[in-house]
């Protein structure tokens, strides 16, 4: 890989932490629920998916990288994505059967199935690509904030391209794996959008 500048390879590092999935699933979620909805469901919405999500995630990556069993935080190795893929598929799956069944609105539930739908498309590829999740998810969320602000939108859309480059600038991604997390996101992005008009 062609050596770039000490400034631009920080700057890359910056928004590849700013980018991460884990953090920007977790603004989003802040953000949307406590913007639509009462503070009271919000607060519960949140709970449920930061709690069920995000947080047994985060801790579950930390204790394996902890044990030396995962390379990083990221899990940057397609064979350790291979063993983290089914752990948060399963937990993915369990908070959108909580949303359905609790009758949560609507639009949050098909958010957290259009995610899950994400997530299972970058398993079924990982055999043989190991698409990014900074940029697929980036992608994602750039069409959530489109379906409720589009001027917002545009502007994530400009930071997932900023991301997807990050990875690409870092070497933890090739040019074809970001392009594969980008379609991934928004062919997801583009089924929450389109559940978001019929709602």
């Amino acid at each position: 890989m062609k050596t770039v500048s000490p400034f631009i390879y920080r700057t890359a590092k910056a928004l590849s932490v700013l980018g991460h999935p884990l953090l920007t699933i977790s603004l989003f979620v802040l953000y949307i629920t406590f913007q639509q909805l009462p503070t009271r469901n919000a607060i519960i919405i949140s709970a449920l998916l930061l709690g069920g999500v995000v947080i047994p995630i985060s801790w579950y990556n930390y204790q394996k990288v902890k044990q030396s069993q995962y390379t990083n935080f990221d899990v940057s190795d397609q064979r350790q994505r291979a063993q983290f893929y089914p752990v948060l598929i399963g937990a993915i799956s369990l908070m959108t059967g909580i949303l359905f069944i609790t009758h949560q609105p609507r639009p949050f539930c098909y958010g957290t199935a259009c995610t899950l739908l994400l997530v299972v498309s970058s398993y079924g590829v990982n055999r043989y690509i190991k698409a990014s999740l900074h940029t697929s998810l980036s992608f994602f969320l750039t069409w959530a904030v489109y379906s409720i602000n589009q001027p917002l939108g545009l502007m994530m859309g400009v930071f997932a391209i900023l991301i997807g480059a990050s990875r690409l600038v870092l070497g933890r991604h090739t040019l074809l794996e970001i392009l594969v997390g980008a379609l991934i996101g928004l062919v997801s992005g583009t089924a929450l959008y389109g559940a978001a008009v019929l709602t």
